[in-house]
């Protein structure tokens, strides 16, 4: 099995949660029901409110953050368990006449 690459799993995780968070502070904006996200992002982002410039940089930062810490706990974990696995090779088998 292949091992990943703690980069390009960082980059798409960080990309990620910033345009999640980026669509989801919009929608806020175009709904003003969209009270859920808003309420979760003030429990999980230390500092954030519903919205200024300020707590929106603030929000987008922390949300980076929290993509960069996934992917510094998941790729070590998954390459951890994956190069415990054992190889599944099926043992090689020679024709009748070449035994030596």
């Amino acid at each position: 099995m292949k091992t990943l690459h703690f980069w390009p799993i960082a980059w798409t995780l960080v990309i990620f949660s910033a345009v999640v968070f980026t669509f989801d502070i919009l929608a806020g904006l175009l709904f003003p029901n969209w009270w859920v996200m808003q309420n979760l992002y003030e429990f999980l982002l230390p500092g954030f409110t519903f919205i200024s410039w300020g707590t929106f940089f603030l929000g987008l930062v922390e949300s980076f953050i929290g993509g960069f810490l996934t992917a510094a706990l998941f790729v070590p974990l998954y390459n951890y368990f994956i190069s415990r696995e054992a190889p599944k090779v099926a043992p090689t088998m020679k024709p009748v006449g070449e035994h030596h």
